[in-house]
């Protein structure tokens, strides 16, 4: 049996917080690297978790608080433009796609940092290695909703 423990976050309550109330996130306990759990997120959900506001900053932040962890989302660097995987530009109203919640100094200039994470200690967005393991738990956010994204 697949030792995995997602938090649901209900529909219901999404809606009051996202413009895309048709949008569910996942919190995901498995140690990933950053393809492992993209590669997860599309064969049992959508896609790594796209964040195009405040709201759903504080609503996964205060779920991820209570774990007091970091998890991947979907935001990766391409050729030193920061794209989220989730890439139409239909899937977006406007200036989301534009939407980042950087720590300070972030994102960093090292050459090897090119996924993003979210998460503790502070909740704001920091780049990592795409080849670390998330370790900590919740490892990834996961996304159901429209399928339209990019491999990376």
């Amino acid at each position: 049996m697949e030792k995995v423990l997602l938090i649901i976050i209900a529909l219901s309550g999404l809606s009051a917080v996202s413009s895309h109330a048709e949008r569910q996130y996942h919190f995901v306990y498995q140690p990933k690297t950053m393809a492992e759990a993209q590669r997860y997120c599309r064969e049992k959900h959508t896609d790594l978790a796209t964040i195009d506001s405040d709201e759903i900053v504080k609503l996964l932040n205060n779920m991820a608080g209570q774990y007091n962890q970091s998890a991947w989302i979907g935001l990766h660097d391409e050729r030193y433009t920061w794209k989220w995987s989730m890439s139409d530009p239909s899937f977006y109203k406007l200036r989301e796609i534009e939407f980042r919640q950087w720590g300070i100094g972030q994102p960093g200039k090292y050459n090897s940092e090119h996924c993003t994470c979210i998460g503790s200690p502070d909740g704001l967005w920091h780049d990592y290695n795409c080849i670390r393991i998330l370790s900590l738990r919740p490892a990834l956010i996961a996304q159901r909703g429209r399928l339209q994204r990019e491999m990376f």
